[in-house]
């Protein structure tokens, strides 16, 4: 994973083109699920756009074409582990009396169509956006950033800041949102083990609409 070519500026320009996005799906005449996936669309096409006319290729960001495949293969397996685990933990608690569905239980749309979009935007569009920018720019410049300084405490730190600005996007009145406290060091972690961005986008996916198909259920 290089992440030597995420300068500053390509930062600030992801930061800003994500504001942007918002604003302009947000002035829509479209459904919330429309703007949100709208704004995720956008954010995708421009940031690899930038990346890939100023900074000559995905490579800084994790999506070498030498590692895609690879990635891919490994978050399948990395979802099944992940899966088998959360499966136990969720035994664990239900013997204690804790029922963990109620847990991760979240709203679903209410029509056919619209869940078959909250599929398609939360399942994969969404997390392909997030995982380019909070793993592939943020996780990457910090660590890059702080190997300067820290060294060997660069790669902790950095999982623990970019985990934190991931979370702080999505928490609610509700409190800290786990599933996402959770999943966010995993998506570094594996993203640092494995050198590809495709290993967290599967690993974030796969998650997601496992955790929709709970709430359907």
């Amino acid at each position: 994973m290089d992440t030597e070519k995420i300068s500053p500026v390509l930062l600030v320009f992801a930061i800003g083109i994500i504001f942007t996005a918002e604003i302009i799906a947000h002035q829509l005449p479209v459904s919330p699920l429309m703007k949100t996936g709208t704004a995720r669309c956008l954010e995708i096409v421009l940031i690899l756009s930038i990346f890939k006319w100023f900074n000559n290729g995905w490579d800084a960001i994790g999506l070498s074409s030498g590692y895609i495949a690879s990635g891919f293969k490994k978050g399948i397996i990395w979802s099944a582990g992940f899966g088998i685990i959360a499966a136990m933990m969720g035994a664990m608690l239900f013997l204690s009396g804790i029922d963990p569905f109620k847990l991760l239980q979240g709203r679903l749309p209410d029509s056919k169509m619209n869940i078959v979009l909250f599929y398609i935007i939360g399942g994969v569009i969404a997390p392909v956006a997030e995982e380019i920018f909070f793993r592939g720019i943020v996780y990457g410049f910090i660590k890059e950033v702080l190997w300067k300084k820290i060294n060997k405490w660069a790669i902790p730190a950095a999982v623990v800041i970019s985990t934190y600005l991931f979370v702080t996007a999505h928490q609610t009145s509700a409190g800290i949102p786990l599933p996402q406290l959770v999943g966010g060091i995993v998506f570094c972690v594996s993203y640092e083990l494995e050198k590809s961005l495709m290993t967290p986008i599967v690993i974030h996916s796969l998650g997601n609409m496992a955790l929709f198909t709970i709430s359907f259920l």
